[in-house]
């Protein structure tokens, strides 16, 4: 008796090991076996589909006796029954399995279709928007704050002979070294708005918070655009500073100087052999270019997001504000960094410091020259970030839009 029910206990495990294979096909129908997979429902199954071989047993009841006992002729009714449904039901599970497989992929296509559709439409046409909006914002911003920038400069250099209370020779030649940024400004700043547009459009649509969303994009858009920009940063900063050699070649005879060229100051750069020469002089301080400006701009973008609550589409005048107020405070904040870095690419402080790396020239700035050295040029900064700002947002906003809305209309 032990080893009858033995048995037929395995017929019925094996059985529901099958099916639940088996019934995935759309013609039969899964419920008992997916949804209610314990014993008494497996029993009522055996029990209906042995109805046509043990005619002893009426429909709906089950063969096996409430105390577990059961007759030789019923145990091997049971069992036929058993493998002749697993046989009917099973014979081809894997083509029935292909075609529910077929069924929920054409079931889902069209829907994920269309989402990636959707994506990739708005990811690019946050792309194409972020980079004319990044180019023409770049080209106002450089000629605007180019003479501030200068001065910043010129104020952060170790013992400086430039001062506040001397504006005129502070900002004398100010546009100095100009054609080279704008040269590659342009391009870079197409570039990393485009980055920084979409990459920010992939991480909303992903599910992260704006503020994060903000900072992964700002992250990732600051590689290519110092990739691009370095090189004339690198220049500008040499001749805004009036290095040896870059900003005025000296006349003798007349006591005066001559303007240097921003192809000579290239040239200069690249035979240059006290700083190695070559490429890598020109991207001296590409690190902590990105050091600097990552939580400058993520500052900046935080805070021009706070202040707009979350609106889009907003006027040029508004716009301006809120850019001018977040920049300002930004690059307020990042001064001390922008002092390292600028002193790095200027290669002045190199025979003091040697090569020692960003954390290092820090300390020695904070500890030899206090706050006022790692806070050097901060009001021309500041001056310089109120317009840079304005400029920046107010422009970046309208023709954003104005793209947006062209590129919409075409799509």
């Amino acid at each position: 008796m032990f080893f009858n029910g033995f048995l037929h206990y395995t017929a019925i495990i094996s059985f529901n090991a099958v099916c639940s294979q088996a019934f995935q096909h759309p013609s039969v129908n899964p419920t008992p076996l997916m949804h209610k997979r314990d014993v008494s429902t497996n029993f009522e199954v055996l029990t209906c589909v042995s109805t046509s071989l043990n005619d002893d047993v009426e429909p709906g009841q089950s063969s096996i006796k409430e105390k577990g006992s059961m007759s030789r002729m019923s145990f091997f009714s049971q069992s036929a029954s058993t493998i002749m449904a697993v046989s009917a039901i099973a014979s081809n599970p894997s083509d029935a399995f292909a075609h529910e497989t077929k069924a929920t992929s054409s079931n889902l296509q069209p829907s994920l279709l269309s989402c990636s559709k959707k994506l990739s439409t708005e990811t690019l046409l946050e792309t194409i928007s972020g980079f004319v909006s990044g180019a023409a914002l770049t080209t106002t911003k450089t000629f605007v704050k180019y003479p501030l920038d200068t001065a910043t400069v010129r104020l952060q250099m170790p013992n400086t002979k430039y001062s506040t209370s001397n504006l005129f020779e502070l900002f004398g030649n100010s546009y100095n070294g100009i054609a080279l940024p704008l040269l590659s400004n342009i391009p870079g700043g197409g570039v990393f708005f485009a980055v920084k547009d979409a990459t920010q459009n992939v991480c909303k649509e992903a599910g992260m918070p704006k503020w994060m969303a903000t900072s992964v994009a700002v992250g990732i858009a600051n590689f290519p655009y110092w990739l691009i920009r370095n090189p004339s940063e690198v220049i500008k900063t040499r001749q805004q500073a009036k290095i040896e050699g870059y900003a005025t070649s000296d006349i003798e005879d007349e006591g005066e100087g001559q303007s240097v060229s921003a192809l000579s100051a290239l040239r200069l750069a690249l035979n240059e052999t006290e700083s190695g020469g070559g490429l890598g002089n020109l991207y001296t301080g590409y690190w902590e270019n990105i050091i600097y400006a990552y939580p400058a701009d993520v500052l900046k973008f935080l805070a021009y997001e706070r202040l707009r609550g979350g609106r889009k589409n907003l006027p040029a005048s508004e716009g301006a504000v809120y850019g001018a107020a977040a920049t300002a405070f930004a690059q307020f904040c990042t001064t001390p960094l922008d002092v390292v870095r600028n002193r790095i690419m200027a290669g002045k402080d190199k025979a003091e410091n040697g090569d020692s790396g960003y954390i290092d020239r820090f300390v020695r700035i904070a500890r030899d020259e206090g706050a006022a050295g790692l806070f050097a040029g901060a009001s021309p900064r500041v001056g310089k970030a109120f317009l840079s700002g304005a400029i920046q947002f107010a422009t970046y906003e309208e023709t954003k839009k104005s793209v947006g809305a062209l590129l919409r209309s075409k799509l």
